[in-house]
């Protein structure tokens, strides 16, 4: 394979490239994006292939192109976050995908530069641009970088709210629970703490879900204080996500969790919301 991408890169035939990436595995991707990156750079053409690329039918010419524009980001940074957001609202998802990773590769690279962009998508049209940004929050925040920590809050504070099932399937549990939990877990609990006073049901469906992932163990006897507020809504979508977090939580936490739970039983406000979360420990 490499030899066959080798061959079509030094010969300048894109055709025979696409040929030989139909069905290639990511690292083949990767090899030609680096193969290309290293020819281009000496013309200064990277971001017109890019462009070219991104043009094509064919979804393996699109995902190079999302690895070439986080390769010819420095040169021309705003062209560069035209074509990276219009590969973030492809029609193909894994290209969708290529390209909210490179987001979260500029973001940690161009922090300042690149929150202020993605403030901007944050607000999109595009459901798939707007969970461009969280996907780039999360892999930033991985990088832990304690001055990062307010600003990713902050960036994701807007879509909290956001019903799409695209953004909210990733909010909860992969960027605050997964990722800014585990990354930055007081402030990143003092923000969830904040958002819980909110009367929106998807906020408080965002703020239960988090604790429900890998990040909120450590942190369960101060999460119980926030389950324990929002298992008194009378919302199904809300006290759901709330017995949801509830046996999870339990799960890594028996000791914590149980009793908590054993009290809900005696309590009529939150008996229904006890019984759903024990279905499960």
């Amino acid at each position: 394979m490499h030899e066959a991408i080798d061959r079509a890169v030094a010969g300048g035939e894109l055709e025979r490239l696409l040929e030989a990436l139909a069905g290639a595995r990511t690292p083949d991707v990767r090899y030609a994006i680096e193969r290309i990156s290293e020819l281009a750079r000496e013309d200064g053409s990277l971001l017109d292939r890019a462009a070219t690329l991104a043009g094509r039918a064919e979804p393996a010419a699109r995902h190079v192109a999302s690895g070439l524009v986080v390769a010819g980001y420095g040169g021309e940074p705003t062209r560069a976050l035209e074509l990276l957001r219009r590969l973030a609202d492809d029609p193909d998802w894994t290209v969708r995908e290529s390209a909210a990773h490179a987001c979260g590769h500029l973001l940690a690279g161009d922090f300042a530069r690149m929150v202020e962009a993605l403030r901007d998508w944050s607000g999109a049209p595009s459901p798939a641009v707007r969970r461009a940004v969280v996907v780039a929050a999360a892999k930033a925040a991985t990088r832990g970088r304690p001055e990062w920590a307010e600003p990713l809050l902050k960036l994701l504070e807007p879509l909290l709210c956001d019903r799409d099932e695209g953004v909210r399937r990733i909010l909860a549990p992969v960027a605050l629970g997964a990722s800014l939990l585990r990354a930055y877990p007081d402030l990143t609990f003092e923000y969830l703490a904040k958002w819980s006073t909110s009367t929106d049901e998807q906020v408080l469906w965002n703020v239960a879900m988090a604790f429900s992932a890998s990040g909120a163990p450590p942190l369960a006897k101060k999460a119980l204080i926030v389950l324990r507020k929002l298992s008194l809504d009378e919302r199904r979508y809300v006290w759901r996500a709330v017995a949801s977090a509830m046996w999870k939580l339990g799960r890594k936490k028996p000791e914590i969790v149980r009793p908590e739970l054993a009290q809900w039983l005696e309590d009529e406000r939150r008996v229904e919301v006890a019984r759903e979360a024990l279905k499960h420990l």
